[in-house]
C-alpha cells in the first residue's frame, strides 16, 4: 500500500514589495499561518426531468484568491507592512526647556520618548522638583496621585535626553503589492520541500492591533488577496504556484 500524501507545513516566509524590484527578499520571521483560500461564483441548472430535484450542470467562476498571513514576531518592517505604515529612526534629542504641567495622579507625555538625565523646574519661582516626586516612564512623567510634594497642578519645564527610538507611523502608505515566497517543508513526509511562489499580493491594513489582550499573545494578521498577473505565460497560473521536490 502506498504512504498516504498528507501535509503539515513548516518553513520560512519571504516577501518584497513589488515596487523595489531591486529589494531582497525578507524573512517575516516565525508566520504561524499561511492559508490560502480560493472564492468562487456558482451557477446551476436544476434538472426537471424526474421527481427529486438536484442539478443538471454547474459552472464556477472564480472571484478572488486570499492570502492570509499571520506574523508571530513584531519587527519594525512587519508593522509597517500591516499597518499600511512607515519606520522613523529617532535620534536622541538633548531637550531644555519643554512645558509640562504636573497633577496629582496625571501622566505628562514628553515630546521624545525615554527620558533620561532629567532635571524639572517649577515655572513659579524656578523652584527644582525632586525626582523623588515623580514616576520616570518611557512616555513621560507621572505624579503620584497621593503625592504630598505635588498636590495640585503645578506648570513646571522639564530637562532631558531622550533615548534612541523605532517609530512606526501608521497608514501614511499607499497600499504596497507583495512577492511572496514560502519556502517550505512538509513534516508529514519526511521533511519533503515545498516551494510557494505568490506573483502578486495586496492586503488592506490590518482588522486589529491588539496591544493587550490577556486570552491570546499579540499577533500580525493581514488578510490579503492575490491578484492576478497578466505577465504571467498563458500555460501558468497567474496567481501563485506550488513546486514539490
Amino acid at each position: 500500500m502506498a504512504q498516504p500524501k498528507v501535509f503539515k507545513g513548516i518553513g520560512v516566509v519571504h516577501a518584497k514589495p513589488k515596487s523595489k524590484p531591486a529589494a531582497p527578499l525578507r524573512d517575516l520571521g516565525d508566520v504561524e499561518q499561511l492559508k490560502v483560500a480560493h472564492r468562487s461564483n456558482s451557477m446551476t441548472w436544476k434538472q426537471n426531468r424526474r421527481p427529486g430535484g438536484g442539478n443538471l450542470a454547474r459552472l464556477d467562476t472564480l472571484e478572488g484568491a486570499d492570502l492570509t498571513v499571520q506574523m508571530q514576531e513584531w519587527t519594525p518592517e512587519n508593522q509597517a507592512m500591516v499597518l499600511q505604515g512607515k519606520i522613523v529612526e529617532l535620534e536622541a534629542e538633548t531637550v531644555t526647556g519643554e512645558a509640562i504641567v504636573l497633577q496629582p495622579g496625571g501622566l505628562c507625555v514628553l515630546e521624545f520618548p525615554g527620558a533620561t538625565s532629567i532635571t524639572i523646574t517649577e515655572t513659579a519661582g524656578s523652584t527644582p522638583v525632586a525626582l523623588s516626586a515623580v514616576e520616570v516612564t518611557a512616555a513621560g512623567v507621572r505624579v503620584p496621585a497621593d503625592s504630598t510634594v505635588i498636590t495640585a497642578p503645578t506648570p513646571c519645564t522639564i530637562a532631558y535626553t531622550s533615548t534612541v527610538a523605532t517609530r512606526i507611523e501608521p497608514l501614511v502608505e499607499a497600499g504596497e503589492e507583495y512577492y511572496l515566497v514560502f519556502d517550505g517543508l512538509n513534516e508529514a513526509d519526511s521533511n519533503r520541500p515545498c516551494i510557494v511562489e505568490v506573483w502578486r499580493w495586496k492586503a488592506p491594513p490590518a482588522e486589529e492591533l491588539a496591544l493587550i489582550d490577556t486570552g491570546n499573545p499579540g499577533k500580525l494578521l493581514a488578510k490579503g488577496e492575490m491578484l492576478a498577473d497578466p505577465s504571467r505565460p498563458a500555460d501558468e497560473s497567474p496567481f501563485y504556484h506550488v513546486t514539490w521536490l
